[in-house]
């Protein structure tokens, strides 16, 4: 190979590094975009008027999509001696989520994540409450409760046994509470994103990656390509040699 080939072999090839970091950075930084614009619709979600959870869902009513992650209001009383805790909630060891039935005037309860404890004691306000918090659907999975009425999620199913009162299909995670609540306030769950928050971000991000793929291709292609000048060389030699 001669030393002028070479050398636009690294040439070339150093040209193409440039151009490929620079289209990674730019699909990477399309992609951030497309992160945020994810999170935002999550947190917009957060961010709707709360209404009352009997508009949204009522005590014998399956859990409509829409009501996911929708604020909500609720008025009752809390049933402590039903309370469990669920274990791990903030992904902290012998961390629990205390969480107690709120007793309704539809008489079922739901559910209510009152806050974060480290001990398995954690007294209820008594009396009249009013709360608001994030409606969440069942857990897909949550085992029953032990002895020390202890779970690992908040599967309404396995909890019908363990309450009273009939109970809501969802449970709320509060926000605030009259009178106010003494436990550590847990964060609820950001819900999922649409599919369509963001999409022209995703899309910029990967067709400047498939632009990466493509120059990289193209160098491939030049630098396989045989020299003009040494093709003629070696076509000569082949036809001399015939003779």
């Amino acid at each position: 190979m001669s030393t002028w080939r070479t050398g636009r072999i690294f040439a070339l090839a150093a040209v193409a590094v440039v151009l490929m970091s620079a289209m990674a950075v730019l699909g990477w930084w399309q992609y951030t975009a497309y992160d945020d614009q994810q999170r935002d619709d999550a947190r917009s979600t957060l961010s709707r008027s709360p209404v009352a959870l009997d508009h949204v869902l009522g005590p014998d009513q399956s859990f409509p999509a829409d009501a996911n992650s929708q604020p909500v209001t609720v008025v009752g009383s809390y049933n402590e001696t039903e309370q469990f805790y669920v274990e791990d909630w903030s992904g902290a060891p012998l961390t629990y989520a205390v969480a107690t039935p709120l007793e309704t005037q539809s008489g079922a309860a739901v559910i209510v994540i009152r806050g974060a404890s480290e001990k398995l004691r954690a007294p209820a306000p008594d009396g009249q409450v009013r709360i608001q918090g994030v409606l969440t659907p069942s857990a897909s999975s949550g085992s029953s409760l032990d002895g020390d009425r202890i779970t690992n999620g908040v599967r309404i199913p396995t909890l019908l046994s363990e309450v009273s009162a009939d109970l809501y299909a969802g449970y709320v995670v509060l926000t605030t509470s009259d009178p106010v609540e003494p436990l550590d306030p847990v964060t609820p769950l950001l819900p999922e994103a649409s599919s369509w928050a963001g999409i022209r971000n995703l899309l910029y991000a990967l067709q400047w990656w498939l632009f990466s793929g493509f120059v990289a291709f193209m160098w491939w292609r030049i630098v396989s390509t045989p020299d003009s000048g040494q093709q003629s060389k070696t076509d000569h030699d082949r036809i001399a040699s015939a003779r």
